[in-house]
């Protein structure tokens, strides 16, 4: 497949194999990511800007979801957030570029005087400088097909999201023979990784082992 980003989903455990069992990632919603600034990332000296704001993200949460990934799975801080203490799956995905786009990291909030398609551009793409260890990408996708059993939404794997690496944590008790079952057919297309803690930095690295 060309033009794609290889980006990297960190899910715990039971999550993840849930995860390749079903073929498919969930949606987050924007009301429920961990940034408290979430869509709120730029300066509102005005109360009228603000409340123009708050209606914006309040329909846009109701409507729109968040597939999050990161361009690495080095950092140690990604596995201990959201990969349950190293215990977890970093999924490789080769995403569509066309429907990714970056993060900006920014030590100061941007000043817009009016809601426009430029300020819902930054408030979209836009987090605190503090963020910017996650070296985050997101795709933004539309809130359809409820899944009846769980309440939650998913984007199926496919074509714009295909699986190709399974990066173990070091902690992980998961086995290769767990991730072949789960997995199916689509074991044969998949790279799987063992992680653990570098020897002279604060980095993962793979494990030359591999997985057991």
């Amino acid at each position: 497949m060309s033009n794609v980003i290889r980006a990297y989903h960190f899910v715990p455990a039971n999550h993840g194999l849930d995860d390749l069992r079903n073929q498919r990632l969930k949606i987050a919603c924007l009301d429920e990511l961990n940034d408290p600034f979430e869509l709120w990332a730029i300066a509102q000296p005005d109360k009228e800007l603000r409340n123009g704001l708050r209606r914006y993200k309040t329909q846009l949460a109701r409507e729109t979801g968040a597939l999050c990934f990161s361009l690495s799975w080095l950092n140690p801080l990604m596995w201990s957030l959201y990969a349950a203490r190293h215990h977890g799956l970093a999924l490789g995905f080769d995403v569509n570029a066309g429907c990714v786009k970056e993060m900006r990291y920014l030590s100061a909030r941007p000043s817009f005087g009016r809601v426009d398609e430029d300020l819902a551009q930054t408030l979209l793409y836009t987090k605190y400088v503090d963020w910017q260890y996650e070296q985050e990408v997101r795709v933004y996708m539309k809130l359809n097909d409820k899944d009846p059993a769980s309440g939650l939404y998913f984007a199926e794997f496919g074509n714009n999201l295909a699986l190709r690496e399974i990066i173990v944590g070091p902690l992980s008790s998961i086995k290769q023979s767990d991730l072949k079952t789960a997995l199916g057919e689509l074991w044969k297309h998949v790279q799987v990784t063992k992680a653990r803690l570098a020897f002279n930095s604060f980095r993962m690295v793979k494990d030359q082992r591999g997985c057991p």
